[in-house]
């Protein structure tokens, strides 16, 4: 034990790894449900919740940009060296293919961002031109 009760153990409760359980009695019910339904009923990993890109969370029921931000404030939590401690054994090539898929993701999510605000932007002007013609 260390000084000042700071043995593992006692701080094991402060702070979560990514292979804890997400804590999913913390989040809201649509967050909740959500999880559930996206692991069949089981509560996941923080490691196994992080590792669905933030475009497949956007796939999911219920799941939009609000309930996507609750989910990363919970991953968040970990530690920032458990979360990164793959990157400094990543040669070149892994970095560079890491950096294009996430390239790729942030492609289909400024995309999706894109196509709502444009069917958003048809709807008003429709409903534009049928006020205008009553």
């Amino acid at each position: 034990m260390l000084a000042n009760d700071t043995s593992p153990a006692g701080m094991r409760g402060t702070e979560m790894g990514l292979d804890d359980p997400f804590p999913i009695e913390k989040c809201s019910g649509r967050v909740r449900g959500a999880v559930l339904a996206e692991f069949q009923g089981r509560c996941p990993t923080i490691r196994e919740v992080a590792s669905i890109s933030d475009a497949q969370w956007l796939t999911v029921p219920n799941i939009g940009p609000t309930t996507l931000e609750e989910i990363r404030r919970f991953i968040s939590e970990a530690p920032a060296e458990q979360r990164l401690q793959n990157l400094p054994t990543m040669d070149d090539g892994e970095l560079l293919s890491r950096l294009n898929r996430l390239q790729r993701e942030l492609n289909l999510i400024a995309s999706a961002i894109r196509a709502r605000i444009s069917a958003a932007s048809f709807r008003n002007s429709s409903k534009q031109n049928n006020t205008d013609t009553a």
